[in-house]
């Protein structure tokens, strides 16, 4: 039976629903934080997969993308837990696996071999079931007494869209090929069985009548990573280091225009920034998920930094895999150094960055003068980002060593390791000079002289 309600052609309930959608009953208090504990099982396990993948998955568009995915995740992991423990007095079994098909679903998709298994089993398998499994959870949750829950599902289930529409197309443009095509459905049909063995993310889904389809991947012991970072077959020279770039841009004997062009490529080079982080939020455990949080923000920020530089020679005509892109900086970091000394070098180079006169104020001033608005605009925004970077590092580091002091004095001896293991890799390049071409290249297309 229903009443008539006279709310002055108000809408009722703050616009929230309607008085016979609040009637429904809803999920109780129990089942909805068994769901989102199973929701944050799988974005925590999301964000490791991201960490293990970015320094060996090879396609640029693919790291870029990762660097962003493996945030989203981690932020909504950290939203759904508050949530829980909003609803929930501790414990709260948040880092418990919520289901042992799920923990066997993660375990082979982390498995994936290539970039293409990897983009199958994310965006073909995982991430349609998490978006089905949001969609259904606010569809039979109450939308009044669960309003907090609907709120922080309905931001996810939008990004989480955004990574399905990407991560789609990023699929289908490396399976145009028949064998490709294949390998993907494959490696789709055996993830499938693994999730529906799990009965899907929101647990609603009915278990396979099928034999398995292989054997499984995972022998039940962590992952290992490899963590040498990789390149695809479109980067010449990755070990070439005959260009001293930051040389270049703090050289006020060079032409402005040059020392710009100088700041974006080294803006480019940072990509070799999210493929040592990776390692280190893979490897480094039980932390508060507020470190996970906080370093892949900053994994991401180095990203769109390497992003800005590949807009910034975009806008100059030049292909930002033509010239090359030393990594042997991370090549050494994620070989020879423990993920706690990787982090100290990261931060060692954030603290040279705050320094006003030789720092991240110096670099946009260098852009500004040169008349350069976007290399100025790119530099306003690095400069923003790394200052929040030195404070992370500071947040996270001086727990580990117990005093500022006790941490710079590591910071010189892991400086020598880092260059004695950068040294390693110079045999594999003849280190052919490149940068006078790239700048006859970025002067010659702006001056409208270069032929095409």
């Amino acid at each position: 039976m229903r009443v008539e309600i006279d709310n002055l052609g108000i809408p009722p309930l703050a616009g929230l629903c309607s008085y016979d959608e609040a009637c429904k009953p809803g999920f109780s208090i129990d089942d909805n934080v068994a769901l989102l504990r199973r929701f944050n099982y799988v974005k925590t396990r999301l964000h490791a997969i991201y960490s293990a993948h970015i320094a060996r998955t090879p396609e640029w568009e693919v790291k870029s993308a990762f660097s962003l995915h493996l945030w989203l995740d981690a932020e909504h992991a950290a939203s759904l837990r508050k949530r829980v423990s909003e609803m929930r007095e501790p414990p709260l079994y948040l880092d418990k696996v919520p289901d042992p098909g799920l923990e066997k679903l993660m375990d082979e998709l982390i498995r994936s071999d290539t970039t293409i298994e990897l983009l199958t089993g994310i965006y073909a398998v995982i991430k349609p079931e998490m978006i089905r499994s949001i969609r259904r959870h606010l569809e039979e949750t109450n939308p009044l007494t669960d309003q907090p829950t609907c709120r922080i599902l309905k931001i996810i289930l939008r990004e989480e869209e955004e990574m399905q529409a990407w991560g789609e197309q990023a699929l289908a443009a490396l399976t145009r090929e028949a064998n490709d095509a294949a390998l993907s459905r494959h490696w789709q049909e055996i993830l499938r069985f693994y999730l529906l063995d799990a009965g899907g993310i929101f647990g609603d889904l009915l278990k396979p009548e099928m034999q398995h389809p292989a054997e499984p991947r995972s022998d039940g012991t962590r992952y290992e990573m490899d963590a040498m970072p990789r390149r695809d077959e479109r980067f010449t020279d990755p070990f070439n280091r005959s260009a001293e770039i930051d040389a270049y841009y703090k050289d006020e004997n060079r032409e402005s225009d040059e020392r710009t062009y100088a700041l974006l490529y080294k803006r480019l080079r940072e990509m070799d920034v999210p493929e040592w982080m990776g390692p280190i939020l893979y490897k480094t455990t039980g932390k508060p998920w507020e470190y996970y949080t906080d370093i892949s923000r900053q994994l991401w920020d180095e990203a769109r930094h390497a992003m800005m530089g590949e807009v910034g020679l975009y806008a100059h005509g030049v292909a930002f895999y033509k010239y090359p892109i030393d990594i042997s900086s991370s090549v050494s970091l994620n070989t020879r150094f423990e993920p706690l000394e990787a982090h100290t070098v990261l931060w060692a180079i954030e603290q040279g960055l705050m320094n006003k006169n030789t720092g991240k104020r110096w670099e946009w001033q260098i852009a500004q003068k040169s008349g350069h608005e976007l290399a100025t605009l790119f530099q306003d925004y690095d400069w923003a980002d790394e200052v929040l970077h030195s404070q992370i590092g500071r947040k996270w580091l001086l727990p580990e060593y117990g005093s500022l002091e006790n941490m710079q004095t590591q910071v010189e001896p892991l400086w020598v390791k880092w260059g004695d293991g950068s040294g390693n890799t110079k045999h594999v390049s003849n280190h052919k000079p490149w940068w006078n071409d790239f700048v006859q290249e970025i002067r010659e297309r702006r001056d409208g002289t270069r032929q095409a």
